[in-house]
């Protein structure tokens, strides 16, 4: 989140309980929430070879990569982009250009992470 980008298409409202009273913002966030959220931002895996996302880079005619890079851990670019929310789905393929190239991307449910650190204690 930041002055671009709202709670809303942070992806963030799953942090947002609009019951539990009055508080400062709340009519905002109520009137940002009926105004239709033309973007979101998601985590997408990208393939890689060699090369990575960089910010800024399109998502072919949808959206743009607000940032990216390689995952050691997962053994592809990682990338945040801004997208229309119905090519927000996990699973949805995409595709961006790397030097060039067209890479082949992929919508990754929120960010990858290895909760119980079973990577850590191979």
């Amino acid at each position: 989140m930041n002055p671009e980008l709202s709670a809303w298409e942070s992806g963030l409202d799953r942090f947002i309980r609009l019951d539990k009273g009055d508080f400062i913002g709340r009519q905002a966030m109520l009137d940002q929430k009926a105004a239709c959220i033309a973007r979101r931002s998601i985590t997408l895996a990208i393939e890689t070879d060699g090369a990575s996302a960089l910010i800024h880079e399109g998502v072919y005619l949808v959206g743009r990569i607000t940032s990216g890079g390689y995952s050691y851990a997962f053994g592809h670019d990682i990338a945040l982009a801004l997208l229309p929310p119905d090519l927000t789905a996990p699973g949805t393929e995409l595709a961006v250009p790397i030097l060039g190239e067209r890479r082949k991307a992929r919508v990754v449910a929120d960010s990858p992470y290895d909760p119980d650190a079973a990577r850590s204690r191979k």
